[in-house]
């Protein structure tokens, strides 16, 4: 008998412990915190800071702080791996509403604007490059201002470079602005 006495308290005494039982039904906090205005405000001052001139486009700048640092991956679509088309055609659809299907590798995106003179470019103008200086089109970047492009670089992921630099200033095969 002692025993079924020692077994029912023992249940009892799981049941009593159980985190069912003592259940704390307090609400936890969101933690979904909408950023301050003086957030957008700081983003846009980072940007114009690094880019030397003022900038406003808080979408372009908040899509390219999002993306800024994510590594090359050849054929890569996401925040794991973006290459430089990949990249430059989702910026596109998710700054300046292209659709949902728009895509084209570099050679081919190449083909879809209206070539332009490097003094019109404008924040968003496209900027098409021969890596292997043969002509055939084998990089893009999206001009910013004061010389300045985004791009997903194969050494640097998503990056800001100045068209000042040597690399970049032989290699530029032309501009280009493209509308949906």
């Amino acid at each position: 008998m002692s025993r079924v006495v020692y077994f029912l308290f023992f249940v009892i005494f799981l049941n009593l412990t159980s985190c069912g039982i003592f259940k704390n039904n307090s609400k936890k906090p969101s933690t979904k915190v909408e950023k301050p205005s003086s957030g957008k405000r700081a983003l846009l001052e980072k940007y114009s800071k690094l880019l030397g001139e003022e900038v406003d486009d808080e979408k372009l700048y908040g899509f390219i702080d999002a993306w800024m640092g994510v590594p090359y991956k050849f054929g890569g679509k996401t925040k794991r791996g973006v290459d430089c088309s990949n990249f430059t055609c989702e910026l596109l659809r998710q700054v300046y509403a292209f659709p949902s299907t728009f895509y084209f590798p570099s050679s081919k995106l190449a083909e879809q604007g209206k070539r332009i003179h490097k003094n019109e470019a404008k924040e968003g103008d496209l900027i098409f490059f021969s890596i292997n200086q043969n002509s055939k089109i084998s990089h893009v970047g999206i001009y910013l201002t004061r010389n300045k492009f985004v791009h997903a670089s194969t050494g640097q992921g998503v990056i800001i470079n100045s068209l000042e630099e040597d690399y970049y200033k032989k290699r530029i095969a032309f501009f280009s602005r493209i509308k949906k």
